[in-house]
C-alpha cells in the first residue's frame, strides 16, 4: 500500500476529499438491474459504504484522525471542518435506523464533544424518560 503525503495546497485537500465521498457512492439500480437515470442523464447515486472520519484522515494523506484539524492554513482547517461535519451528518441521519441506533450513539459520543454527555443508560427499546417539565403536558 503506498501512502500520500500530506496536502500542501487547499485544491489538492478539496480534490481528496471529494474523491473519498464519491467512492463511497453507488448507483442506484431498478428492479432489472439497470441504473436509474436523473433528468439530465446522469446516475441517480447513493451511499453504499458509510463516510468514516478514519476513511477521510487516510483519504486525505494525515496521519491519524486527530491531525484531520492540524493544518495551518485557515481556508484548509475550515475545509476539513466542513468534510468532518458531512462525516457527523451522516452518522446523526443513521440515528434514525432502529438497526445502527447503538453503534452510532457510540460512533458520535466517541468522535464528537457534543455528543459525549449521551446517556449510556439509554436503551434502543424505545423507552425514554422525558424531562419533567414534558411529561405534564403529555395526555
Amino acid at each position: 500500500m503506498t501512502y500520500k503525503k500530506r496536502p500542501t495546497t487547499l485544491s489538492e485537500l478539496k480534490r481528496r476529499v471529494e474523491n473519498y465521498f464519491a467512492s463511497r457512492l453507488m448507483p442506484v439500480l431498478d428492479k432489472n438491474g439497470n441504473v436509474i437515470l436523473d433528468k439530465k442523464g446522469k446516475p441517480v447515486k447513493k451511499i453504499a459504504l458509510p463516510y468514516t472520519l478514519t476513511g477521510l484522515a487516510l483519504a486525505i494523506g494525515v496521519e491519524s484522525r486527530e491531525e484531520l484539524f492540524n493544518f495551518k492554513d485557515e481556508e484548509m482547517q475550515r475545509y476539513i471542518k466542513m468534510s468532518v461535519l458531512k462525516v457527523e451528518e451522516y452518522a446523526e441521519e443513521r440515528l434514525f435506523s432502529k438497526e445502527a441506533f447503538s453503534g452510532v450513539k457510540l460512533f458520535l459520543s466517541v468522535n464528537f464533544d457534543r455528543w459525549k454527555n449521551l446517556d449510556a443508560s439509554d436503551s434502543d427499546e424505545g423507552e425514554y424518560l422525558l424531562p419533567e417539565s414534558v411529561q405534564k403536558w403529555t395526555v
